[in-house]
């Protein structure tokens, strides 16, 4: 059996009903995604590692792609990024409370 083949769609651990398959608005675009670098200060708020030549990553707290809210986008290195599509339920809430401590920040 391949094993890469056994966890495609709904067999993968991380399946949540095709939510994986929805596209991006196309208000997610370059403008954007710096704008929320921009706030984070190009540091990846997970683990601090800084941007580089490879553009940080920006993550959908509550995974619905189409959710733009600048209060649910935040910047993670490709690692974190990789290590957030686990353990769903946590990092939602991890990150929801990350970005209020973001929101204080600023005023």
């Amino acid at each position: 059996i391949n094993k890469r083949r056994s966890y495609k769609g709904n067999k993968n651990p991380s399946w949540k009903s095709g939510l994986t398959e929805q596209g991006y608005s196309f208000k997610f675009n370059k403008e954007l995604k710096e704008s929320i670098r921009k706030r984070d200060n190009h540091i990846c708020q997970l683990c601090n590692k800084k941007q580089t030549k490879r553009k940080l990553d920006i993550h959908h707290i509550d995974y619905k792609k189409n959710n733009l809210h600048k209060d649910n986008l935040i910047t993670l290195c490709r690692k974190c990024h990789i290590r957030a599509n686990y353990n769903r339920d946590y990092w939602s809430k991890f990150y929801s409370a990350k970005i209020l401590t973001i929101k204080e920040k600023e005023l």
